[in-house]
């Protein structure tokens, strides 16, 4: 129920935001002027011209990025830990795999110096 409850909220804030956005990109698509020379402005070589929606687009595409980035950097003492686990639930399956081999061989040896039981 909080599923569903929780994908219809989403979708009620998202949505309108998702619609404004894309209405402010169509009204604005003028160009605008970007100089990344800061010490000579009318650089022609380190000027780009775009509009002002693809702009804001590249900061959210470089942000979504950075912002992966970092939770993934976070999360590697947790990748780790599983690693490590996952090692030692192989060690622990392999020591187990070898302690039953032994067991069998052990009952084998031992059965094969019984007596032979006596029918009567």
């Amino acid at each position: 129920m909080f599923h569903t409850l929780g994908t219809i909220l989403k979708w009620a804030i998202l949505l309108p935001v998702l619609l404004v956005i894309v209405l402010l990109a169509v009204a604005n698509d003028q160009t605008v002027k970007i100089n990344l020379n800061p010490f000579e402005a009318g650089d022609p070589v380190l000027r780009l011209e775009l509009a002002l929606y693809q702009i804001c687009f590249g900061f959210f595409v470089v942000g979504a990025l950075i912002g992966g980035l970092i939770v993934w950097i976070g999360q590697g003492k947790y990748r780790k830990r599983a690693r490590d686990r996952r090692a030692e639930a192989a060690l622990w399956q392999a020591r187990s795999d070898w302690s039953e081999r032994q067991s069998e061989v052990q009952s084998t040896r031992a059965s094969a110096f019984l007596p032979r039981p006596e029918r009567g």
